[in-house]
């Protein structure tokens, strides 16, 4: 199990780099605050999915995310991708502890790939 935890967190991590620069020309998929001293609505709203996250509420965030993105405002794609990203670096029994799981960012991340066209991206990484 820990080996197959470990193939779904390399897919997504190189799904979501892939997106990261062929929509951002980002070499990583973690999102970065535009500034430090000023949060701009895309950060405030990454901080509050992260936070959702920490408390252990990871479907309440996920589908937060998935209101936002059908507004389909500026940046929040790019928090998607960070959202995904950060999801995949949790450990695995954080997850199974909140009803979550490794495959289930997979999916995640695949579908951001396939709202931008891009599912095939996703297609090699089985």
């Amino acid at each position: 199990m820990a080996y197959e935890n470990d193939i779904i967190m390399r897919q997504v991590r190189d799904m979501t780099r892939m997106l990261a620069k062929i929509l951002f020309g980002k070499n990583t998929a973690t999102y970065e605050y535009k500034e430090e001293d000023r949060h701009t609505a895309t950060d405030s709203l990454y901080a509050r999915l992260i936070a959702l996250v920490d408390a252990g509420k990871i479907n309440e965030a996920e589908n937060r995310l998935y209101e936002e993105l059908e507004r389909d405002e500026e940046g929040t794609f790019e928090v998607a991708l960070g959202f995904y990203d950060y999801l995949n670096e949790l450990p695995e029994e954080f997850l199974e502890e909140h009803n979550y799981s490794k495959e289930e960012v997979k999916e995640g991340a695949q579908s951001l790939a396939d709202r931008k066209g891009l599912g095939l991206l996703g297609e090699g990484l089985d």
